[in-house]
């Protein structure tokens, strides 16, 4: 494991938003609150605090995704912690970096009201 458990703030946490269009706010032009919801927790790449991992992360998450994202939701860590979101480090062989955010640490998923302030607190990648 390249990364601790402990999610540390100064990083940052990638979520692909796929070409649908309930995940797209057009009136707004960014990432919709549906983005951030699954019953099953939001699957996010996380990036560490070195470049290095930032720009990995980056990739794997647009090369897993390919032509069906639109974009690229970024999210702090210390946002998610300042809206007592839990983050869980949960890497699979195809990819490192991979993690998910869940409203509590038994229950993955989120709130509308937390799905909307992430939407609304992301910043989007191309």
């Amino acid at each position: 494991m390249i990364f601790e458990e402990v999610f540390q703030n100064g990083e940052t946490l990638l979520r692909g938003v796929l070409d649908r269009e309930d995940f797209w706010n057009y009136d707004e032009n960014r990432p919709s609150s549906a983005v951030f919801k699954d019953s099953k927790g939001i699957s996010v790449n996380r990036t560490g605090k070195f470049k290095e991992y930032y720009n990995e992360s980056l990739e794997n998450l647009k090369n897993t995704l390919g032509k069906k994202i639109q974009a690229i939701a970024e999210i702090s860590v210390e946002y998610c912690k300042n809206l007592n979101l839990f983050l869980k480090y949960s890497p699979t062989n195809e990819n490192i970096f991979h993690s998910e955010i869940h409203r509590t640490e038994n229950i993955a998923l989120l709130t509308r009201s937390e799905a909307t302030k992430l939407a609304e607190a992301c910043k989007v990648l191309d």
